[in-house]
């Protein structure tokens, strides 16, 4: 099933870590720190990377298959635009396109979407 990702597991924890904020004094450092403990990926659990993770699921509240897709430097490169509308068109722009995460950088970078 495609639940059984990396992607979807970094999903579930900002959604987590979104809906304890309010009821849990430093829930990012605090669910940082199990992740990490947990999953033995310290790295991939680091305060900063939760905090997107957090900003991950804002901006995408939905995970549906496709975003299987897209690989967690994509999103990266993705929560870096603050227009909706542009970062959906370069979202899926990059699904259609199969493109690096160069290609998308550069896209964005190059401000692809106001000159079509």
């Amino acid at each position: 099933m495609f639940f059984n990702n990396r992607l979807y597991l970094f999903w579930q924890v900002g959604k987590y870590v979104f809906q304890k904020q309010n009821f849990c004094e430093n829930a990012v450092y605090k669910y940082s720190t199990l992740c990490s403990y947990h999953y033995g990926m310290s790295d991939a659990f680091s305060v900063e990377n939760v905090k997107m993770m957090r900003m991950f699921y804002l901006c995408f509240p939905l995970f549906f298959p496709t975003m299987k897709k897209l690989k967690w430097e994509h999103y990266l490169e993705l929560l870096k635009v603050s227009d909706t509308k542009k970062r959906y068109f370069y979202f899926k722009t990059a699904i259609f396109c199969n493109g690096s995460i160069l290609d998308l950088r550069d896209m964005i970078y190059n401000d692809f979407y106001d000159k079509i």
